[in-house]
């Protein structure tokens, strides 16, 4: 970054608006992708086509046609393809709080992040409903946040709205589905996995959109299927789909499902049961009721640690939602065509 030249959070996202529109003119041209996010119109507007390989096969499914007025617009640039650089921030080194939360420059109306161990910048003017996206070069956008780019924008965007990005899966119809939730390590991909190529359709294994009220739906965020490597061999249709094999000695497995397996996904669906996945290492599979409190501790600690800012909202939206759905413990067995059997009879009950 340059030198300072911003004092307070709006001067400063002005400042890092103009170096967009700098680099966007650098660049030679203004890349557009169109999506529809909730249902409703988001714009990704790239500065040059350098960062459109980083952010968009991720979201690419939620590919929409130009429309009416969004109701956000990211607007993405590096400095190394554009020779633009970012105006230095005003802050210091005190100034970064948990998960790179900037103290001072998180307002009601500016939201600013600056990933930890990365060189990432997002902020979000409420007010314009715009974001800016800034990395000093491609390469410094990391493979997880390939995998599920945007995410601190979005949830800070949905804020005053029934939405609340969640870190689940979800399988289902069109006609009703399930929430998968629970920590890393619970088997909660693996379990939204086991459901790919059976008579449920996928939303997404790692980060979704839920409409919490007045009737819990849940919207794809994210079509990035991610594995453990040493877990890839349970699910061999997927090994040939994977996006960075050359890199599984320190990256989870990574699969644009959009690209090879578009007929598997699912925009959406109304949310029918939320399901708590554990791994029994027995062979079947079976579902026990759980409580609703059961369902906020596996939805909140990770999602609010994840997402930073609008905290209060989030967890609201979480135990509402958490209070409208029946919750069931996904005792997962070893036998995988199981888990999507147990779900489905599960939707032909009507989650009761």
């Amino acid at each position: 970054m340059s030198s300072p030249a911003a004092h307070t959070p709006s001067e400063f996202f002005e400042t890092a608006w103009q170096a967009f529109l700098r680099a966007e003119r650098a660049s030679g041209e203004s890349v557009n992708q169109h999506l529809e996010i909730g249902r409703l119109p988001v714009r990704l507007r790239f500065a040059g086509q350098a960062l459109v390989p980083r952010i968009v096969p991720a979201l690419e499914h939620l590919a929409a046609d130009p429309g009416p007025e969004p109701s956000l617009t990211v607007c993405l640039f590096d400095s190394q393809s554009t020779g633009t650089p970012m105006p230095a921030p005003p802050w210091n080194h005190d100034a970064y709080g948990p998960r790179g939360v900037i103290q001072g420059f998180n307002t009601d109306k500016i939201h600013t992040i600056y990933g930890p161990g990365t060189s990432v910048l997002q902020m979000l003017d409420r007010d314009r409903r715009m974001a800016i996206y800034w990395v000093p070069q491609p390469e410094s956008v990391p493979y997880w946040e390939s995998s599920f780019p945007l995410r601190p924008v979005l949830h800070w965007w949905v804020r005053d709205l029934p939405l609340q990005p969640i870190h689940a899966g979800a399988v289902g119809r069109p006609d009703g589905g399930v929430l998968i939730a629970g920590r890393s390590g619970s088997g909660k991909s693996t379990s939204t996995l086991a459901c790919l190529h059976s008579d449920l359709r996928y939303a997404g294994d790692d980060y979704v959109l839920v409409r919490v009220d007045p009737e819990p739906f849940v919207f794809s965020l994210y079509n990035t299927a991610k594995l453990e490597p040493h877990n890839l061999a349970r699910f061999p249709k997927l090994m040939p789909m994977v996006n960075n094999h050359g890199r599984l000695d320190g990256e989870k497995a990574m699969i644009f499902l959009h690209e090879h397996a578009p007929g598997e996904i699912v925009r959406g669906f109304p949310l029918r049961a939320i399901l708590l996945p554990r791994v029994t290492g027995r062979r079947d599979t079976r579902l026990e009721p759980a409580t609703p409190a059961a369902a906020v501790m596996a939805l909140a600690p990770t999602t609010l640690v994840h997402l930073q800012g609008a905290s209060q909202e989030a967890f609201g939206k979480l135990a509402r939602l958490a209070r409208k759905l029946p919750i069931y413990t996904l005792e997962a067995g070893t036998d995988l065509p199981q888990i999507p059997a147990a779900i489905l009879d599960l939707l032909k009950k009507g989650g009761l």
